[in-house]
């Protein structure tokens, strides 16, 4: 099978650069960067907990939580009133690791002059 040219691979590139923006952004704030890290070491927790362990206000939380939400980082699940997120970090991590593989086979090809 032949190996996709320099402009298909920056066309798919190009794609997946797309699909990574959501994650990028909401990893890019350090807020968000670490209610993760919270989420890393709890199963899950709810918008108070966070905050409780935050110097941010409950509605700054909740938005950091919906842009985290957005990019499909956390997943939320609502148990009796409360709504409890978690860390949904497999997808996303898919979503990178698929834009850097295609972009170091675009690096490659370039460096090896098979364009």
């Amino acid at each position: 099978m032949e190996a996709p040219d320099t402009t298909q691979l920056e066309t798919l590139v190009h794609q997946q650069l797309r699909e990574c923006s959501p994650i990028f952004l909401a990893l890019a704030d350090p807020i968000r960067q670490d209610i993760i890290m919270m989420l890393t070491k709890h199963e899950s927790l709810n918008v108070a907990q966070i905050v409780e362990r935050s110097p941010m206000s409950r509605s700054a939380i909740s938005h950091h939580l919906k842009i985290l939400k957005q990019a499909g980082v956390v997943t939320s699940a609502k148990l009796a009133t409360e709504i409890y997120y978690s860390l949904n970090i497999e997808g996303p991590v898919e979503y990178l690791k698929n834009f850097l593989a295609t972009t170091e086979l675009i690096i490659k090809q370039k460096s090896s002059g098979t364009e």
